[in-house]
């Protein structure tokens, strides 16, 4: 395994960062592995180390380079996060596609995965990369910034049903009207999707995951979709891995952490190419 720390260039002459954990070839018939690019959640406001790190090496660990992005946050100067954290994936998107050799990746199997709050961001790009607006303001090809499929967990996709909190109101997320729901950004171009979350979260409404479940129906793009029935937000892996020390056993539910492997087999339902290079990480039946 190489873990490698990339600096991502953006348009405006600034920087993004990431943690990539990439794959070593092992033989000609694995030379090329499919990709995630991981957005932790945290209310804007940080990122979850156990959504940043351990999901990471979770997947990494099941055949996948995984490329933990350190997106903005919101500071107590900043009039509006938006769309800063949307560029900054977008342009890792290319930046992996553009270096897919470099990085032993296949540049046809970009995932992108979000968390809670990271899944508003990668919903909005989901639903934004066919643009001509965005491609344009990143100087790129709206094919480079496209990612193949998409995981969302627990997402989190309007910012109406979460932010109650006064002191960060949604026009310290975002500006722009359109990014507020993303589930109404949803169109002919979103790319597949995996999402799940669970009934009895009370910290991101189900409402977020059955509204996008909705649109993609109505926009005809093939997704799976699991919504447990127990399971509390933030979960990440539900083992004891990536379990809170303050919510004890509540974070451990052997039955939502099936999500992982339900995830895997989907993608690979997506990338048939990609099946020799990571049939070997898949569980025993």
């Amino acid at each position: 395994m190489s873990i490698t720390n990339l600096t991502i260039p953006l348009p405006n002459e600034s920087l993004v960062t990431a943690t990539a954990y990439v794959l070593p070839v092992t033989t000609p018939q694995t030379s090329q592995f499919p990709g995630i690019i991981l957005c932790a959640g945290g209310s804007f406001k940080h990122l979850s180390q156990r959504e940043n790190t351990l999901a990471a090496l979770a997947f990494h660990s099941r055949g996948f380079n995984v490329y933990s992005l350190n997106y903005s946050l919101l500071l107590p100067e900043t009039e509006s996060l938006y769309p800063k954290p949307l560029h900054e994936l977008a342009s890792t998107v290319a930046f992996i596609r553009t270096n897919a050799k470099k990085f032993n990746q296949d540049p046809n199997a970009i995932i992108t995965l979000g968390f809670s709050a990271g899944g508003h961001i990668v919903s909005a790009l989901a639903g934004t990369w066919s643009t001509v607006k965005l491609a344009s303001e990143l100087a790129l090809s709206s094919e480079s910034i496209q990612p193949n499929a998409q995981i969302l967990a627990y997402p989190l996709t309007d910012l109406t049903s979460f932010f109650t909190d006064k002191s960060v109101g949604i026009n310290h997320i975002t500006a722009v009207p359109e990014l507020i729901n993303t589930q109404k950004l949803v169109n002919a171009k979103t790319p597949p999707t995996f999402i799940w979350s669970s009934y009895t979260d009370t910290a991101v409404p189900l409402s977020n995951t059955l509204g996008y479940i909705n649109q993609l129906a109505k926009n005809k793009i093939s997704f799976e979709s699991h919504i447990f029935s127990s399971g509390i937000h933030g979960t990440v892996l539900a083992n004891s891995l990536t379990a809170r020390p303050e919510k004890g056993a509540s974070d451990i539910n052997p039955h939502v952490a099936t999500w992982v492997d339900l995830a895997i087999e989907w993608i690979l339902s997506q990338f048939d190419v990609q099946k020799t290079s990571t049939s070997s990480f898949m569980p025993s039946k």
